[in-house]
């Protein structure tokens, strides 16, 4: 399948995804789309860019909107949808009253609407092709000229005046600002998660916290006891830079979470589940005493959410979200099912006694649902139920199928390069002794199933370049004796079948099944040859093998990005627009 076959496919499941307003869905396959097009301005490129510029503006992400059809109008100037977009999320900026911007900002974003609107309006009147749907756009262009022409500067100052009178909880503005403002009533602790198993939860709740309010305090004189001034407190800011310092070291342990070629395919957004399980498995106690991430959300968040309240939110536990997401309502049953992506269901279940953790985080992963099998790793990693991860992850369906194959499966999310390095990293960190590291891991990479193959075998059987890079990146093997015995006859011919497929599949696809073949105990990393004495192992990663200690220097520049060196560019404002908080 070409890139251009696999971006219409996924564009389509897109649009299928918007219709039923499940546009974070939506975003996630329009964005594998665009990362297979070579050309980000070519006319299928632009839809796709278009298209997620109005599920960004369906999703009240007004920042985002503006960014991205700014983007878009640099490429194409006259693409008049960005332009009306743009100018509606700058109408709903200078207006929505749970934001904190200035008068000064608000003025600035009414002026710019009006720009963009009235630029929109003589852009269609300048074509002569008769459409209906121009015909809308300018419509919508007009009411909206008329509604700026409403909002004077007295609007404006009193929404400020308003604002400063406000709490800190009204100005967030996000499922933690869902959350508090409903007053819904906690459930309490609960045996099956106590508050100390879900310590890494709670710190990535106020980190969020940190990143979407603006505390203001009033500055008191000391001699007369009376209010000198008024000041704001943002630890904006501040957040960013330890959100961004979690991930990057994230980013430098070995099976790098995170591909080196920076933030733009760095998606799903940042949640609670996936940063708790950054936290968990990638800071070490002198990262911790270096970032200060616990005293920071205490000190940022201590007059916004309490400790019982953190709890409440990142285990959804209050009974009005518990009585809305039960089956009576259509919610899942089974944990398996709730594990594609509805956390309050998850908890509900966890509550009640789930027990498939294994079926729960094979469908996560199939699904690509980064949050529901994050949310599995986490519990499994504070050993709910006394189950332990890898043989947990070992577990398999009917037809043999453990956690790994179901990602290995996973054709339409996008995501699987990341469940799979998420796996990885998991079963890593859940051994100390290099040993039985190396032997966790590559029992997780390369267990085959009923019948005979191994997660790496069945991407090339699928062409699942995704999933064929990253297998080759983290050191699976088509077919691992010291796992899985000596490979059957038959399925060493359907083997050489499969590989025989690849030679007119074009460089590429060749060059990740040589990648995937030098994996092997038997071939150099590098080189791709036998040699006869034992090959040597790369001291960090313990993956990589060489039949020298030139052919381990040659190879450095690429094995980089993927051993325990690896590093990644530091882009705060990236990590911190791609943070999302839970919604009841």
């Amino acid at each position: 399948m070409s890139g251009e076959e696999f971006a219409l496919r996924m564009k389509e499941q897109g649009n299928v995804f918007y219709r039923e307003k499940k546009y974070d869905d939506a975003l996630c396959c329009w964005g594998s789309a665009l990362g297979a097009l070579p050309d980000r301005t070519s006319p299928l490129a632009i839809t796709i860019r278009s298209n997620s510029i109005m599920a960004y503006l369906a999703s009240d992400l007004y920042e985002r909107v503006v960014k991205e059809s700014t983007l878009l109008l640099e490429d194409d100037p006259r693409h008049a949808k960005s332009l009306a977009r743009r100018g509606t999320a700058r109408e709903k900026l200078a207006s929505n009253r749970g934001s904190s911007a200035t008068f000064q900002q608000r003025k600035e974003f009414h002026n710019q609407a009006v720009e963009d609107m009235n630029t929109c309006i003589e852009l269609l009147n300048s074509n002569s092709e008769t459409d209906p749907g121009q015909e809308r756009l300018k419509r919508e262009c007009e009411q909206s000229l008329e509604r700026l022409s409403k909002l004077d500067d007295d609007y404006y100052t009193r929404i400020a005046e308003n604002l400063d009178n406000s709490s800190n909880r009204d100005n967030i503005d996000s499922g933690l600002g869902r959350y508090l403002s409903m007053n819904l009533t906690p459930l309490g602790e609960h045996p099956r998660i106590p508050k100390s198993s879900m310590r890494f939860e709670m710190l990535a709740v106020r980190l969020m916290a940190a990143l979407e309010t603006t505390q203001r305090i009033s500055v008191v004189n000391a001699k007369t006891g009376e209010e000198a001034a008024e000041t704001k407190l943002d630890y904006s800011e501040r957040g960013k830079d330890i959100l961004n310092q979690i991930l990057t070291t994230a980013a430098q342990v070995p099976f790098c979470l995170f591909p080196a070629t920076g933030s733009t395919v760095r998606c799903p957004p940042i949640t609670v589940h996936l940063l708790a399980f950054y936290m968990r498995t990638c800071l070490s106690e002198k990262a911790w005493k270096e970032f200060k991430i616990e005293e920071f959300c205490e000190e940022a968040t201590s007059q916004i959410i309490s400790d019982d309240e953190a709890y409440a939110i990142a285990t959804h536990g209050y009974h009005e979200v518990e009585d809305r997401h039960s089956p009576l309502h259509g919610h899942g049953k089974a944990f398996a099912q709730s594990a594609r992506g509805c956390m309050p269901c998850c908890f509900r279940l966890t509550r009640g006694g789930a027990k498939d953790w294994a079926a729960g985080l094979q469908q996560a992963v199939h699904f690509g649902k980064i949050e529901g099998a994050a949310f599995v790793l986490n519990r499994l990693l504070e050993r709910i139920d006394g189950k332990s991860l890898v043989p947990t992850m070992l577990e398999s369906d009917q037809a043999g199928c453990n956690t790994m194959m179901h990602a290995a499966n996973d054709m339409n999310s996008g995501f699987s390069w990341l469940s799979i390095r998420m796996l990885v990293h998991a079963a890593s960190f859940s051994t100390v002794d290099p040993t039985e590291k190396e032997m966790a891991v590559r029992t997780v990479l390369n267990k085959s199933d009923n019948f005979g193959f191994t997660p790496a075998l069945a991407s090339c059987s699928l062409v699942n370049k995704a999933t064929m890079e990253t297998f080759a990146q983290v050191g699976a093997r088509l077919h691992d004796k010291r796992i899985n015995g000596k490979q059957l006859s038959k399925m060493v011919k359907m083997h050489n079948s499969i590989m025989r497929q690849f030679d007119s599949m074009g460089e590429d696809i060749a060059n990740l099944t040589r990648a995937l073949k030098a994996t092997s105990d038997e071939l150099c990393s590098y080189c791709g040859r036998s040699p006869e004495k034992k090959l040597l192992s790369c001291g960090r990663c313990f993956l990589a093998k060489y039949c020298s200690g030139v052919c381990q220097k040659k190879h450095y520049k690429k094995h980089k990005f993927v051993c325990s060196s690896a590093k990644v560019d530091q882009d705060l404002d990236w990590f911190a627009s791609n943070v999302s908080a839970p919604r009841p």
